[in-house]
């Protein structure tokens, strides 16, 4: 299988971390909007690309309460699919909404949350995904973490065959001082293998994450070049 430099962004949309955030209290509530650009979407869990090579962009609003209890919903535009849109309809945007818990135990962050998202497509409209996220501050620079998703819907088809139905990672963070550097590998279940390497850096406001994928197929039965390949990821992300 042939693989591609491709310069595309990395899609987490509620974990692209250390933005320096414009925070607005409601009380026990921090509400928190932002803007996001992102050159393409690339699945967090998987590397694989959602609309091909298009420009992705959008908004979203965090909602906090000081027990960790949070609400995120983020609205993304995009075009997905136009090459097959009498089978997957138009697919123009996607509607993301997650609750969670985040809490804070010493040295040890950790997050549990369920997401669903409502896609502008024909088949399979609503996925829904269960997240449980791990980090823990070996030093005041390194930072070491893991990451599970199980997909609420048990996957997805191609023929009989079934994938998508878990995936894992793990991950490892040091400060450079200039900016944050992030080793990252993780699997999806019956699609891919991946390992990343990222930097990130906050600059006049903007949070900038800059990301190489090294995705590889593993036991995928489907047509592979929208998979097996390396990726240079692009995002941007603006609080106000």
């Amino acid at each position: 299988m042939n693989k591609k430099i491709i310069l595309s962004s990395f899609a987490s949309l509620l974990f692209l971390s250390q933005v320096a955030n414009a925070e607005i209290k409601l009380g026990p509530i921090t509400a928190t909007p932002g803007i996001m650009y992102q050159t393409n979407y690339v699945g967090e869990f998987s590397g694989v690309l959602a609309n091909r090579s298009k420009p992705t962009y959008g908004v979203d609003l965090n909602l906090a309460h000081d027990s960790g209890l949070y609400l995120y919903n983020a609205y993304k535009q995009s075009k997905h699919f136009i090459d097959v849109e009498e089978t997957y309809g138009t697919y123009n945007y996607e509607l993301c909404s997650v609750a969670g818990f985040a809490n804070k135990i010493q040295n040890l962050n950790y997050d549990i949350s369920y997401e669903n998202c409502y896609q502008d497509k024909l088949t399979e409209k609503n996925i829904g995904t269960f997240y449980a996220r791990a980090n823990f501050d070996l030093s005041k620079t390194l930072n070491v973490g893991a990451a599970y998703a199980k997909d609420s819907t048990d996957g997805s088809f191609d023929g009989t065959n079934k994938f998508g139905q878990e995936a894992f990672k793990f991950n490892a963070t040091y400060d450079l001082g200039i900016a944050k550097t992030t080793i990252a590998y993780g699997e999806s279940k019956n699609i891919t293998k991946f390992t990343t390497l990222g930097l990130n850096k906050d600059f006049l406001g903007v949070n900038f994450d800059l990301t190489y994928w090294n995705v590889e197929a593993a036991n995928w039965t489907g047509p592979d070049q929208f998979i097996d390949r390396e990726l240079l990821v692009l995002s941007l992300k603006k609080t106000f």
